[in-house]
């Protein structure tokens, strides 16, 4: 029982980091786009293990930024010097992780004749090329507000639905 207490624990910091740090949804919706666009490029076994350990690095030291942010925040109630070198150095990190993923993408995405074969794909597959455009819209709400305002604006535009139509 305890080690399912344990994952609970984790889980609620995933998604705490997911519902409170902007920056940690930029990194999920990035990775979300780059694994399904990855289909195209038929990647070894080897390449998405690397692929995984890299947005796996980079989701987990915006995990670890935040909880040093958090907690030097919590210690630190006014501006202190040796604070901020410690935030900057935990941003830093993910700024490295998030560099060296991008390195990642260049070596692994960089074939111009995928990208010739993916156009052709969507101009045959109209439909999936919209739904694609059209994943951008709630990705970018979803990174500006996250979770719990998006929840919230759905439940106020109900609520006022049904104040309009007499519900």
């Amino acid at each position: 029982m305890k080690i399912l207490k344990s994952f609970k624990c984790a889980a609620k910091g995933a998604i705490y980091t997911i519902k409170n740090e902007k920056n940690m949804r930029i990194h999920t919706v990035i990775s979300a786009y780059i694994l399904l666009l990855s289909c195209f490029f038929h990647l070894s076994i080897v390449k998405y293990a690397i692929l995984f350990l890299t947005i796996g690095s980079v989701l987990t030291l915006e995990m670890i930024n935040t909880s040093i942010e958090a907690i030097i925040d919590m210690c630190s109630k006014e501006y202190n010097a040796v604070a901020k070198i410690a935030k900057d150095i935990a941003a830093g990190a993910v700024m490295i992780a998030s560099a060296i993923a991008v390195a990642v993408g260049i070596m692994f995405f960089g074939d111009f004749y995928v990208y010739i074969g993916m156009w052709t794909y969507f101009r045959y597959h109209k439909i999936l090329f919209v739904l694609l455009v059209l994943s951008v819209f709630p990705s970018v709400l979803y990174i500006k507000s996250g979770p719990a305002e998006i929840k919230h604006k759905i439940i106020s535009a109900i609520k006022l639905i049904k104040k309009h139509i007499g519900v």
